[in-house]
């Protein structure tokens, strides 16, 4: 395994020439997630039917969430970067949602308990969208117990990835938001490196 340093450097030159692919898709996903769901509640008065709308399409939109961190799985490893490859996810909606919900619980049970079983949860279960991509047979369950295994010993790593990015989200904050069009791309490449490197450990 790399370091976090490491994993940037990697992510960052994955990036070069592809920027504006990288920076297309996180706005379409933003557009689509953030301002059709502003538009929908904006539509209806109602409180209780305004936030239940709401938490409908944050559902509908979870493998569009899948496709983004997928594409920039195919972005580092130069497959094809095709913009209709963020709606992928939509053709397989039955196991990306059933792992979201299932992952999602245990972080949210976890969460409630002490908080760090939420953050253990979260981490076992990180590699989920990447190998629901590499393996199309692999079920629910099974995806879950993967990334689990492939997280044994790794948890730590990936945390301190990922906390290494703080500084720049405050940035991207203090921007108004501008930020993450840049930060985003950087961020799931990095990730998606993260998820090579664990993919070649396995294999050995």
């Amino acid at each position: 395994m790399d370091t976090s340093s490491g994993y940037k450097d990697r992510a960052l030159e994955s990036l070069k020439g592809v920027w504006d692919r990288g920076i297309s898709a996180v706005i379409i996903y933003f557009a689509i997630t953030q301002i059709g769901s502003t538009l929908l509640t904006f539509m209806v008065s109602d409180v209780t039917a305004s936030t239940t709308i709401s938490g409908l399409w944050e559902l509908a939109c979870l493998p569009l969430a899948w496709g983004v961190s997928v594409y920039f799985l195919r972005l580092v490893r130069g497959e094809d970067l095709a913009y209709g490859r963020l709606f992928d996810g939509y053709s397989d909606i039955v196991r990306i949602m059933g792992v979201y919900i299932l992952a999602g619980l245990a972080i949210v049970i976890g969460t409630m308990l002490l908080i760090v079983p939420g953050v253990i949860a979260w981490l076992m279960f990180s590699q989920t969208t990447f190998i629901l991509k590499d393996d199309p047979q692999i079920g629910v369950v099974d995806s879950l117990k993967k990334s689990a295994a492939m997280m044994d010993g790794h948890k730590m790593d990936f945390f301190l990835l990922c906390l290494s990015f703080i500084g720049w989200f405050l940035l991207a904050i203090i921007t108004l938001g501008l930020g993450l069009l840049f930060l985003m791309p950087y961020f799931y490449a990095t990730c998606a490196h993260f998820y090579e490197d664990l993919k070649a450990e396995q294999a050995v």
